[in-house]
């Protein structure tokens, strides 16, 4: 029989290698099983960069919990592995004051230090070229290069002893007497406990292990464009809308990376595959099992509306351009160049509602994380712990 070991991860994101770690440190042996020929590949290797300070989510939700102690944990590994970072905050823009006093609320009941509402003088102090008249700033936002951080996971859990296989896509897991036994396209492996981090398929893998969500992974697309680099100096850190609280996604929202690049986006369309990083990345499989999902048709018909102007946007650069600029003037089409894009793993219930919080269900010798979209790169070291508390 093949090594037998403490616990098997499927997937080799940050999410997964995080866990690895912390199951590591704990003294147990793990393995990591990726599909590709190297880690974060994919929501890992292709977001928004931004440490996020924890503002938008409701207290006491695991992502509000996670978040918070997740950045804490991420800083001090950027700096203990000298991984380039800024901490300098953002300000959150709204016409309406009121929104802006209610996120301020809830900072207050999510106990953050200094965040303030600011009025245009101000404003201008952080963001010169900002249009809006009212704001809230939030010190404890950030950017750093998640594929760097996914990286160097990967390097120090190896150094330690860690086994990462990759080239692995599991095809059949099998519960023994003892243990679990997964079959790839090329190998076997067997494992006293698995861990399903596979991001955008873990819902499959979850029922590859005979459990059956209440949910399905959609897979959004989301959309960048960085802006020409004489024009860096518009934006100096972030500036972001405040949310629609029906919907987990952001929306619009410009970012100077750690690389000093501004980048605008993203959107959010449905797409064509779960790696759907283009309008032309079709899987007929992957999306006959999308639109035939009872939930996805209750979610289009509850957002259609919001569906159509997302691919609208996406279709059309000037609308895009429109977007930008009621943050700051002076950008053209000329000045926008198409970013790496990225596909979120959004859960959407039978009932066709998206799922806001993180998920986690139990199966026989088993934990699968279904759902772990934004913020799970800033939460990714908290996630971990909370996994192995889970665990073991």
């Amino acid at each position: 029989m093949n090594k037998l070991f403490d616990f098997a991860i499927i997937g080799g994101g940050i999410v997964g290698l995080s866990t690895a770690l912390q199951l590591q440190q704990l003294g147990k042996d793990v393995l990591v099983l990726e599909k590709e020929q190297q880690p974060g590949l994919h929501q890992s290797g292709r977001n928004s960069g931004v440490i996020h300070s924890g503002i938008y989510y409701k207290p006491n939700s695991l992502k509000s919990t996670l978040c918070v102690r997740g950045r804490e944990l991420l800083i001090d590994f950027a700096l203990a592995e000298k991984i380039s970072h800024r901490i300098e905050g953002k300000i959150i823009v709204d016409n309406d004051l009121e929104r802006i006093e209610a996120l301020y609320q809830r900072s207050l009941e999510l106990q953050m230090s200094n965040v303030e509402v600011i009025t245009k003088q101000k404003i201008l102090q952080y963001e010169p070229y900002c249009k809006f008249h009212q704001a809230l700033y939030v010190p404890q936002a950030g950017v750093i290069d998640y594929k760097e951080v996914t990286k160097k996971i990967a390097e120090k859990f190896i150094s330690k002893g860690g086994s990462i296989e990759f080239f692995q896509e599991i095809k059949e897991i099998q519960t023994l007497s003892s243990f679990k036994q997964l079959t790839s396209n090329s190998n076997k492996f067997t494992a006293q406990y698995l861990i399903n981090c596979a991001g955008l398929y873990s819902d499959s893998v979850a029922q590859l292990d005979r459990v059956n969500p209440k949910l399905r992974i959609i897979p959004f697309r989301g959309e960048y464009f960085t802006i020409q680099h004489s024009k860096q100096s518009m934006v100096n850190n972030m500036i972001y809308p405040i949310s629609n609280p029906d919907l987990p996604f952001l929306g619009i929202h410009l970012t100077k990376n750690i690389y000093g690049e501004i980048e605008a986006g993203p959107n959010a369309v449905l797409a064509f595959s779960k790696e759907g990083y283009k309008w032309g990345s079709v899987n007929f499989r992957e999306f006959s099992k999308t639109i035939s999902y009872p939930g996805m048709w209750k979610l289009g018909k509850q957002y259609f509306s919001t569906g159509i102007s997302e691919m609208y946007r996406s279709l059309n650069k000037n609308v895009f351009l429109n977007e930008i600029l009621k943050y700051i003037p002076n950008i053209t089409k000329k000045d926008l160049h198409p970013r790496l894009s990225g596909v979120r793993a959004q859960a959407v219930g039978v009932d066709g509602k998206l799922i806001d919080d993180f998920v986690f269900e139990e199966g026989e010798q088993s934990l699968h994380v279904l759902n772990a979209p934004s913020p799970a790169a800033t939460a990714s070291f908290a996630i971990g712990e909370y996994i192995a508390k889970k665990v073991i």
